[in-house]
């Protein structure tokens, strides 16, 4: 058994980047399955996504109320009607890379079938107790902030994926994997040295570092989540020079959180409603929300804390 978010999970493989979770009660079930056994007539695809030269990186298959992930060259994953989700590993591929696609992909996605937030996020509590979030695609620099702040004495709650929950007139946030992963150049600026992070799949330069046993680590409690900032893509502030935060409209915040919003089917008009539900909640609440742009450099970074520290003080 095992504890992710808010939630257990029960496994019949081992999963050394979670913590386990004593009890007998578990939420959903993860299985591994065999590719070979597998009947996989029926499933027609609903959603593709694709990379930038326009190579398929994955696509969602729906048969009824079943689900079937494809991950070419990798993995399909099969969540079933009772919550059963099912492992189907590529013979080429790596059980690093099937459990980084799991716990990465299919839960957080899985998660937003039972009407639940789950973003692409990372987020931190700052030394003055405030908790605050990171919002951005994949490589405007979450992972990076969320570790420079840790490194400095913040409590790391998530670097990649958080879930919110805004009930009783406050949003509260709670992070999922218990772990920093960077790029070489992060690591080296942030950390100066690689002690205790591992390349955890071959099919990226980026390392890891796994936090639950660590002091300071990921907090597994709600926290008052205070604020959040929005990151602009890199490639289009190059010229910046300064920090600078300023605050953004409701409207804003809400299509930079739909859009890292994770989804199991994209087009399931029932679950863009509960996203746009719960995010417009989000929003309602008293949230900061703010535009975060800085200088691409790790040498600014000090300065970048010092700004969302006032900002939220």
């Amino acid at each position: 058994m095992y504890r992710i978010f808010d939630t257990t999970l029960e496994c019949d493989f081992p999963l050394p980047e979670l913590s386990e979770s004593p009890g007998d009660r578990s939420s959903f079930s993860v299985r591994l399955g065999d590719p070979d056994l597998f009947d996989a007539s029926g499933f027609e695809t609903a959603f593709e996504w694709f990379d930038y030269s326009g190579e398929p990186i994955c696509w969602c298959e729906c048969r009824g109320d079943e689900y079937l992930y494809v991950f070419p060259r990798h993995a399909r994953f099969h969540i079933a009607a009772d919550g059963v989700i099912s492992c189907l590993q590529h013979e080429s591929s790596s059980r690093p890379m099937l459990r980084q696609l799991l716990l990465n992909q299919i839960i957080p996605r899985y998660l937003a079938t039972r009407g639940q937030l789950v973003l692409h996020a990372s987020a931190v509590t700052l030394e003055n107790g405030r908790s605050v979030a990171f919002l951005g695609n994949s490589g405007f620099g979450k992972s990076t902030l969320a570790s420079s702040f840790h490194r400095n004495f913040a409590l790391l709650i998530s670097d990649d994926c958080i879930l919110l929950d805004p009930s009783k007139n406050k949003v509260t946030v709670i992070g999922g994997f218990p772990g920093i992963r960077l790029f070489p150049d992060s690591l080296n600026a942030v950390f100066n040295e690689t002690a205790g992070f591992t390349h955890y799949t071959p099919y990226s330069d980026k390392q890891q570092l796994i936090l639950k046993n660590e002091a300071g680590g990921v907090p597994y409690e709600p926290r008052v989540l205070d604020a959040i900032f929005l990151l602009n893509d890199p490639e289009e502030i190059k010229q910046c020079e300064e920090v600078h935060i300023e605050p953004v409209s409701g409207s804003t915040a809400l299509m930079a959180m739909v859009n890292c919003a994770f989804s199991l089917d994209p087009s399931d008009r029932q679950m863009i409603v509960f996203n746009f539900q719960n995010i417009g909640q989000t929003i309602s609440e008293h949230l900061g929300c703010f535009s975060l742009t800085y200088p691409r450099d790790h040498k600014r970074l000090p300065e970048v804390r010092e700004a969302v520290t006032a900002c939220v003080s």
